[in-house]
């Protein structure tokens, strides 16, 4: 492996009018603040996770978007933006690309032996009822992760784990449907299947949270101006990863985070009876045959 890769984090940035317990006024900023920090460390590459506005319609969010790309335009290294749900409710996708003066398509690139893909699949919630990604998003990141033997980093706006929102001021109760993507286990399956994943990122869900499943973490960063678990503050969030000999992410400002994983073996999965490449019954242990076989049978019934 080559040396070690850094890279910046932000999320949910959600620039505009001050929107429930989101400061927008408060974003450009912390923006600020994030870009001289950034400026000020070796860091190898940006990457922002989404969500850089609040939506009001296509001329406010249009202006509210090209502000955003001024403040990150003082970054003096690489940058890579993910599409958020908010950034593309009122702009079409090419309207946000050119306001931002980036592109929204899904890519990936390889650094220091890490190969990163930045996944931007649909996040457009305008009269729907939830998040779902396109056939074709699906079929260009398992395209993807077939063409890399690289330990791979996959960034995306939402959340691919699924995980609980037990607590979280927006999305326990009243927004649990738009936590994730509808089908976010399909998604899984591909990550797992590749054997190569290592780590997902996003934002979207405006708290730290980590989730293992099958040696991949999930880590969702916190929002740049979100105040629920630093009320009346925003949080300030931004942050680092660095893969090294561990996957090390620190989360910054009110509500800090700190997180030292490791990192998977490529090929490597967890046991789990349920997966193709699980262990044979017979070696497994009496009780754990027994157990598998009683599954099965009980399977059968249902099917039957």
């Amino acid at each position: 492996m080559d040396a070690t890769l850094n890279l910046g984090l932000i999320a949910d940035v959600h620039h505009g009018a001050k929107l429930g317990t989101l400061h927008g006024p408060a974003a450009l900023p912390l923006l600020g603040e994030f870009t001289n920090w950034v400026n000020r460390h070796p860091l190898d590459l940006v990457v922002e996770l989404g969500d850089r506005i609040n939506d009001v319609d296509a001329a406010t969010d249009e202006k509210l978007t090209r502000d955003v790309a001024a403040a990150f335009g003082r970054i003096e290294i690489d940058r890579a933006h993910i599409l958020g749900n908010h950034d593309n409710h009122d702009l079409s996708r090419n309207a946000a690309e050119a306001a931002m003066q980036v592109s929204f398509n899904s890519y990936s690139r390889d650094i220091k032996g890490y190969h990163l893909i930045f996944w931007n699949a649909n996040t457009c919630m305008k009269g729907k009822q939830h998040f779902e990604f396109d056939p074709a998003d699906l079929r260009w990141l398992e395209s993807d992760l077939k063409n890399t033997d690289l330990p791979t980093v996959v960034f995306t706006h939402i959340p691919l784990d699924e995980g609980s929102m037990l607590g979280n001021y927006y999305f326990e109760k009243h927004a649990s449907r738009v936590a994730s993507y509808v089908d976010s286990k399909s998604i899984r399956e591909v990550l797992e299947r590749s054997g190569k994943v290592i780590l997902c990122l996003s934002g979207h869900t405006h708290w730290n949270a980590r989730n293992t499943i099958d040696g991949i973490h999930y880590v969702t960063i916190h929002s740049l101006t979100e105040s629920f678990t630093t009320w009346p503050h925003p949080t300030g969030a931004y942050g680092y990863l660095r893969l090294g000999e561990h996957i090390e992410i620190e989360v910054l400002g009110r509500d800090p985070a700190y997180y030292r994983l490791p990192i998977r073996q490529m090929g490597r999965h967890w046991l789990n009876l349920d997966r193709p490449y699980a262990p044979k019954p017979e070696l497994l242990s009496p009780f754990m045959a027994a157990c598998l076989k009683a599954s099965a049978q009980d399977k059968g019934s249902v099917d039957a």
